[in-house]
């Protein structure tokens, strides 16, 4: 679970509970059935409209995803590509055909297979390069989708909030019409809730999802890459540390100075 995406919604909805009972106001005020069904009505069938069918489809998959992501460590990415590069200095290339029932990575395998299997780099890297780019075109797809039911949200909290003061303007009565304002208003209110605190955010969530994954991507490229040039672990670790943070850089160990010699 990404905790931080779980705890900011959580903390959202009970800021905004807790600001309508810290203001005296009564929960049950709040509820609105019509506008909701507007609002999450509009979000869908605008996006109906917007996208195909199949897309659409995968909506709950990426709301799923902003909270449940399946991240690796950029650390662990460079710690397994030098020790392939190892196995590959001391054994040979085609040694690494041994590990790849190890890697649980699939771009890292396809990258793997095509060096086992003899391709050029050039081809190698122009295959990873394909894959990644179909990789970021299916994030940015899914994440359009998020962004657009987040655009949407509040106009059609608008339309929600219109329908109701035409409702209430048609049947003025000074008794209830301050009741039928605020249900009106609700509309408005439930829109932007729904696209500030949600589905923008979700959909930049998606954005930095896809930024970490082209980035990690993009350091396996190189790996896999060095690894059929034949260069020196060592060499290769310096040069995949610089994906990493300056926390995540792990300082190589020293020789450790001989101890002093007793004293006669």
């Amino acid at each position: 679970m990404e905790k931080a995406t779980f705890l900011g919604s959580i903390c959202a909805i009970i800021m905004i509970l807790g600001s309508i009972i810290a203001a005296k106001g009564q929960l049950i005020g709040f509820v609105d059935p019509p506008a909701a069904v507007i609002i999450g009505g509009g979000m869908l069938f605008g996006v109906m409209v917007a996208f195909p069918l199949d897309e659409v489809k995968k909506i709950p998959v990426l709301i799923k995803k902003v909270f449940f992501i399946k991240s690796r460590s950029m650390v662990s990415v460079v710690e397994n590509l030098v020790s392939l590069a190892e196995t590959a200095r001391r054994d040979g290339v085609i040694a690494l055909e041994a590990k790849m029932a190890e890697i649980d990575d699939p771009f890292l395998k396809l990258g793997i297979s095509m060096v086992v299997d003899g391709m050029t780099p050039e081809n190698v890297e122009s295959v990873m390069h394909m894959q990644m780019d179909a990789v970021n075109k299916r994030h940015k797809s899914g994440k359009a989708i998020i962004t657009q039911m987040g655009k949407s949200a509040p106009v059609f909290g608008l339309v929600a909030t219109l329908m109701g003061l035409v409702l209430m303007l048609s049947n003025m009565d000074p008794a209830t019409i301050g009741h039928h304002m605020g249900v009106a208003i609700l509309g408005t209110f439930y829109g932007a809730v729904c696209a500030n605190l949600f589905f923008l955010p979700f959909g930049e969530k998606l954005a930095y999802y896809n930024r970490k994954e082209m980035e990690e991507m993009e350091l396996t490229i190189a790996g896999v890459l060095a690894i059929q040039h034949g260069e020196n672990p060592r060499i290769i670790r310096m040069k995949l540390s610089t994906f990493l943070t300056a926390k995540e850089i792990k300082p190589e160990a020293d020789d450790q100075p001989a101890p002093d010699a007793k004293k006669a």
